[in-house]
């Protein structure tokens, strides 16, 4: 089994020994992941880990020099994941505007019940991506860590959605910006939603179905009146 989820298998820079291959390993990822949700990144310790864990903190660091490395090798693990179900809904849609709507609902987190292994829970990775987002990337180093191409699987599902755009309007101008926007929406939203409820109408049922509604309604207003004109 612990072969089929090395297939989303995050940049070797941010471990120093790759976790998903061995049993200790995948605890770290799956306990951590639990207390990172529980905690938030401010309060989580590796000590309070290896407590979860029942292992040594020694040993975790074993695997992961910092609990910033550890957010992030999540958020890798999230995006690459993300992008492979993505992928798998585009082969079944019927046409360029349904593989679009599907892609928005993977985002939104409307997911098919047949989804690719991971060792943790997916849906624990998207709540800890909306509740820390920012904290991957919003420090000091990020432009060392964005040089060391810490942030490509983020990129990379930004740019498989411009290309569903572009399917459906080749002439677009900026695709990468409107495809970040919906990548971003369909996490930032659902936080405030919870948090913040007085940003959006959303937050009065907080139905994932409702926000992709929501964004899939603004990207065909966005395709359709967008000036194209150079």
């Amino acid at each position: 089994m612990a072969e089929q989820h090395l297939l989303f298998k995050p940049d070797a820079a941010l471990s120093l020994r790759e976790p998903m291959a061995t049993e200790l390993g995948r605890s770290v990822l799956a306990d951590g992941l639990m207390l990172l949700n529980e905690l938030g990144l401010e309060a989580f310790t590796f000590r309070k880990l290896a407590a979860r864990a029942g292992c040594t903190e020694v040993s975790i660091y074993k695997y992961f020099a910092n609990k910033q490395r550890l957010l992030q090798y999540h958020f890798q693990l999230y995006w690459l994941w993300l992008r492979q179900v993505a992928a798998q809904e585009v082969v079944r849609a019927a046409g360029p505007r349904d593989a679009l709507r599907r892609v928005v609902d993977v985002l939104c987190g409307i997911w098919p019940a047949d989804l690719p292994p991971l060792h943790v829970d997916p849906a624990a990775l998207r709540h800890l991506v909306i509740a820390e987002g920012m904290k991957s990337y919003m420090h000091k180093h990020v432009d060392d860590d964005n040089a060391r191409r810490l942030f490509k699987p983020y990129k990379d599902l930004s740019a498989f959605v411009a290309d569903r755009l572009l399917t459906c309007r080749p002439e677009l101008s900026m695709p990468r910006s409107f495809a970040t926007t919906l990548v971003e929406m369909a996490h930032s939203l659902p936080f405030a939603m919870e948090h913040l409820p007085s940003l959006t109408e959303l937050s009065e049922t907080r139905d994932p179905q409702a926000l992709a509604d929501h964004l899939y309604e603004r990207t065909i207003v966005y395709l359709e009146h967008i000036d194209t004109t150079p």
